[in-house]
């Protein structure tokens, strides 16, 4: 699934773009504690400065926006992140029909036949991005669902075993 090779493409520089365009450097600066022309400099890629892990984690927790994380990861060839603590238990149809929405804008992208400009890649990946983020919170909100109630988990272990001990023989 990884092939954990650092892309020759710039995702990462591409998120810190989008991150400081997306948010108020000067009030995010002073909640995180740095300077904001620092914080302009370690956003933008033509400078020498360069955000450290723990200022990407601090400001991916500030903001709960995963931009930074998914372009470090797209960057390394890896899928986009997924925040467990965004899983709902009522929310499972939610996530079903915003990954079947995301899915519909890269079908009308694929079939509009206009030329991509960086602009529409950038939104192409975004929807790519949300609807795999989107199919695995509904993908734990039923492992959730599941495990919640004792008796059904206890149902789907020993479905699951009797599966495994079929397939061995």
């Amino acid at each position: 699934m990884f092939d954990f090779k650092i892309s020759t493409q710039t995702h990462f520089d591409e998120a810190c773009r989008k991150f400081a365009a997306t948010h108020n450097l000067t009030e995010l600066a002073e909640r995180a504690a740095i300077r904001v022309q620092t914080l302009r400099n370690k956003l933008n890629p033509d400078q020498m400065h360069k955000l450290t892990v723990d200022e990407v984690l601090l400001l991916t927790d500030l903001t709960e926006d995963a931009t930074l994380i998914d372009g470090m990861l797209a960057q390394l060839h890896c899928l986009p992140c997924v925040p467990v603590n965004e899983v709902a238990e009522g929310n499972y149809s939610t996530y079903v029909m915003k990954a079947t929405a995301e899915l519909g804008v890269l079908a009308s992208r694929a079939f509009g036949g206009s030329k991509i400009s960086a602009n529409c890649r950038r939104g192409i990946v975004e929807a790519a991005n949300t609807g795999v983020r989107c199919m695995m919170l509904a993908a734990i909100a039923v492992q959730t669902r599941i495990h919640s109630n004792p008796t059904l988990a206890s149902t789907v272990d020993a479905i699951s075993g009797i599966g495994a001990t079929v397939g061995l023989s």
